[in-house]
């Protein structure tokens, strides 16, 4: 674990609400290795976004919860920290670019006072020192005229331009680990290479680690080193990038690779996976794919599969890959 930047273990995330609480993360492992990209994957309503949200310590509270689990940012136990404590860390060594920038900036300020406030606070920088910063922060992912940005206010910055003020500042004290949460959703094609390129550098300069949240598996293809697929809150398959798009192992993620849009030929319907993600207040008894798999059998409905550890680098959550023995056991 000696170049470990972040370990993930057991980690429950709940919330209550008015028809009762449920886990929206449910027993969730990784772990990212110094200077490495890890990619999560799966449909909304996944868990991917409160995993990310749960390590920045931002679930929303009294509603939110972490029941148990660890989470060790070089060693420390965030959920040990005190709020003060873990400020010092959220956007400094840990930095995160959020998936909605129409909201995350606050629209009563000019972004070059939003990027100078977290050098203020983590590099000590005093506010005279911080334009010419801000404007070269800007440059790096690609705004144009930065000089003139760094004067406005969110409103009157397209979203892709806001979402690329987000990336600056969660670029702005080269972060130990980078959480981007669907990073190039609101960017045309030109721009999110470009921002892919800013990450990769990112990454072999300071050796940061990334964990990257998106849908979609070219970029995972792209930037990924690992890669964890998720469905109703849980871990279905965890494995190395390459390995995962030549020999996939669960039914999901079969089905999340037959559908992207690259593999439909022209005139062909669009494969789409039948159903949708289950309700929290209605989780199937077995295996929460269970419903939608073309591949279920009598016990994946009546009993909860284990992560399986089918090779050193690959694990998958289902039960073709238990033998009838094992199949047995768990009746």
């Amino acid at each position: 674990m000696q170049n470990t930047t972040l370990v993930v273990e057991n980690l429950v995330t709940g919330f209550k609400t008015s028809e009762g609480s449920f886990n929206a993360v449910d027993g969730v492992d990784f772990k990212i290795e110094g200077g490495k990209v890890l990619g999560i994957v799966g449909e909304s309503g996944c868990g991917k976004s409160i995993t990310s949200l749960s390590i920045m310590g931002l679930v929303p509270k009294p509603n939110g919860f972490i029941s148990s689990g660890k989470i060790l940012f070089e060693g420390q136990d965030l959920l040990k920290l005190s709020e003060p404590e873990m400020q010092m860390i959220r956007g400094n060594r840990i930095a995160m670019i959020f998936q909605e920038p129409m909201t995350a900036l606050n629209p009563v300020f000019k972004i070059g006072f939003q990027i100078a406030e977290i050098l203020e606070t983590h590099q000590h920088l005093k506010r005279s020192e911080c334009k010419p910063i801000c404007i070269e922060l800007l440059k790096r992912v690609g705004l144009p005229r930065p000089e003139k940005v760094v004067d406005e206010y969110p409103h009157q910055l397209s979203g892709g331009m806001r979402q690329r003020v987000m990336i600056a500042m969660a670029l702005s004290c080269n972060p130990k680990l980078l959480i981007a949460d669907e990073p190039t959703t609101a960017l045309d094609v030109t721009v999110q290479a470009q921002v892919l390129e800013l990450m990769k550098d990112l990454k072999s300069e300071f050796q940061t680690s990334i964990l990257f949240i998106t849908h979609d598996l070219g970029v995972i293809a792209e930037m990924a080193d690992n890669v964890l697929v998720m469905y109703a809150g849980k871990v279905m398959e965890e494995t190395d990038c390459e390995t995962l798009f030549d020999e996939p192992l669960h039914p999901y993620t079969l089905a999340l690779l037959c559908s992207r849009p690259e593999r439909i030929k022209r005139g062909e319907s669009p494969i789409c996976i039948p159903g949708m993600v289950p309700s929290p207040f209605d989780m199937p008894k077995g295996c929460a794919f269970a419903p939608r798999c073309a591949l279920s059998k009598d016990i994946c409905k009546e009993k909860k599969p284990e992560l399986k550890a089918i090779s050193p680098n690959h694990k998958v959550r289902c039960w073709q890959y238990y033998s009838e023995e094992e199949q047995c056991q768990n009746i």
